[in-house]
């Protein structure tokens, strides 16, 4: 039976990769940001970082790499949801952004500067309040870093099994569909 992943390494044959659950804070152009590399349970780690951010929340999903019929590009919710509305929809589609390498998630407070993005390479950045998010991490028994290394090469994984929970998500909200920036790819 095929092992379904998302983000894989090829050292000798392609296999899933885990990162070691680790964070690290990372300088970007703007902001300082947290880099967190979970071994698994994304979808859990974003739904407990979603308890130091305001609600309500604006949800941007990025489909890159479209396979269910859908159109590549940007899609961004109408109006914002409550925390309740996105525990809902990460724990619906759990399975599919877990192991699934089409897409990105972000999901940003309307109110303040709090920011998450799960990325295809299975990493979740942090915008925001940053020292409780890091408060979180290491009650999660995530360890400080100085820096997360992505494996070099690597694989993103699509999978036909989630072709359907591609169409889903986006039948679950009135989307506002945009192209894909250059950075997207």
């Amino acid at each position: 039976m095929e092992t379904v992943y998302k983000f894989g390494c090829i050292p000798s044959g392609e296999r899933g990769f885990e990162y070691p659950d680790i964070f690290a804070v990372e300088k970007t152009s703007g902001p300082k940001r947290l880099v967190i590399a979970p071994s698994a349970n994304h979808v859990s780690i974003l739904i407990e970082l979603l308890q130091v951010m305001s609600e309500p929340f604006g949800i941007l999903y990025v489909l890159v790499v479209p396979r269910g019929g859908s159109d590549a590009g940007r899609y961004q919710i109408a109006d914002p949801v409550s925390r309740e509305q996105t525990e809902e929809f990460l724990q619906r589609f759990r399975e599919y952004f877990e192991n699934d390498g089409r897409h990105d998630i972000w999901i940003a407070s309307v109110s303040d500067s709090a920011q998450l993005v799960y990325d295809r390479h299975n990493v979740i950045y942090a915008y925001g309040p940053l020292l409780e998010f890091e408060n979180e991490l290491l009650g999660r028994g995530l360890t400080k870093a100085e820096f997360v290394r992505f494996p070099s090469p690597h694989t993103h994984n699509y999978h036909a099994a989630f072709d359907q929970d591609e169409r889903d998500v986006l039948h679950s909200w009135h989307w506002k569909q945009s192209p894909l920036r250059e950075s997207d790819e």
